[in-house]
Protein backbone atom coordinates (compact mmCIF):
# COMPACT_ATOMS: atom_id res chain seq x y z
CA UNK A 1 0.00 0.00 0.00
CA UNK A 2 2.92 2.25 0.85
CA UNK A 3 4.16 1.72 -2.75
CA UNK A 4 0.64 2.75 -4.12
CA UNK A 5 0.71 5.99 -2.05
CA UNK A 6 4.03 7.35 -3.09
CA UNK A 7 2.55 6.59 -6.84
CA UNK A 8 -0.56 9.13 -6.38
CA UNK A 9 1.41 11.47 -4.67
CA UNK A 10 3.92 11.79 -7.64
CA UNK A 11 3.05 14.74 -9.89
CA UNK A 12 3.77 13.87 -13.52
CA UNK A 13 2.41 17.09 -14.81
CA UNK A 14 4.81 18.70 -12.64
CA UNK A 15 7.27 15.93 -13.45
CA UNK A 16 6.69 17.38 -17.24
CA UNK A 17 7.20 20.64 -16.41
CA UNK A 18 11.01 19.83 -14.77
CA UNK A 19 12.04 17.83 -18.26
CA UNK A 20 11.06 20.87 -19.82
CA UNK A 21 12.67 22.88 -18.31
CA UNK A 22 16.00 20.67 -18.34
CA UNK A 23 15.79 19.91 -21.77
CA UNK A 24 15.55 23.96 -22.87
CA UNK A 25 19.17 24.29 -20.49
CA UNK A 26 20.68 21.21 -22.52
CA UNK A 27 19.45 23.01 -25.32
CA UNK A 28 21.27 26.25 -24.78
CA UNK A 29 24.43 24.00 -24.83
CA UNK A 30 26.14 26.67 -21.95
CA UNK A 31 26.50 23.78 -18.91
CA UNK A 32 29.79 22.11 -18.34
CA UNK A 33 29.87 18.44 -18.70
CA UNK A 34 29.35 17.27 -15.04
CA UNK A 35 26.05 19.71 -14.86
CA UNK A 36 24.86 18.21 -17.90
CA UNK A 37 25.07 15.13 -16.94
CA UNK A 38 23.33 15.13 -13.91
CA UNK A 39 20.41 17.38 -15.77
CA UNK A 40 20.14 14.52 -18.17
CA UNK A 41 20.40 11.53 -15.10
CA UNK A 42 17.82 13.90 -13.87
CA UNK A 43 15.35 13.88 -16.56
CA UNK A 44 15.99 10.51 -17.40
CA UNK A 45 14.78 9.38 -13.93
CA UNK A 46 11.62 11.81 -14.46
CA UNK A 47 10.95 10.50 -17.26
CA UNK A 48 10.70 6.52 -15.52
CA UNK A 49 8.81 7.99 -12.81
CA UNK A 50 6.12 9.35 -14.88
CA UNK A 51 5.99 6.25 -17.49
CA UNK A 52 5.40 4.02 -14.21
CA UNK A 53 2.97 6.46 -13.00
CA UNK A 54 0.68 6.67 -16.18
CA UNK A 55 1.26 2.64 -16.15
CA UNK A 56 -0.50 2.47 -12.84
CA UNK A 57 -3.23 4.88 -14.31
CA UNK A 58 -3.71 2.92 -16.96
CA UNK A 59 -3.95 -0.47 -15.52
CA UNK A 60 -6.45 0.80 -12.77
CA UNK A 61 -8.55 2.39 -15.96
CA UNK A 62 -8.24 -1.22 -17.41
CA UNK A 63 -9.40 -2.76 -13.85
CA UNK A 64 -12.34 -0.15 -14.05
CA UNK A 65 -13.91 -0.79 -17.63
CA UNK A 66 -13.68 -4.70 -17.42
CA UNK A 67 -15.54 -3.98 -14.15
CA UNK A 68 -18.02 -1.84 -16.30
CA UNK A 69 -17.93 -4.68 -18.92
CA UNK A 70 -19.19 -7.27 -16.76
CA UNK A 71 -21.44 -5.49 -15.28
CA UNK A 72 -23.56 -4.73 -18.14
CA UNK A 73 -23.42 -8.78 -18.95
CA UNK A 74 -25.70 -8.98 -16.08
Amino acid sequence: MAKEEKEERFDVDAALERIEEINNKLAEGELGLDESVALYREGVALSEKSRESLEGVEQKLQIINSADDKSGEI
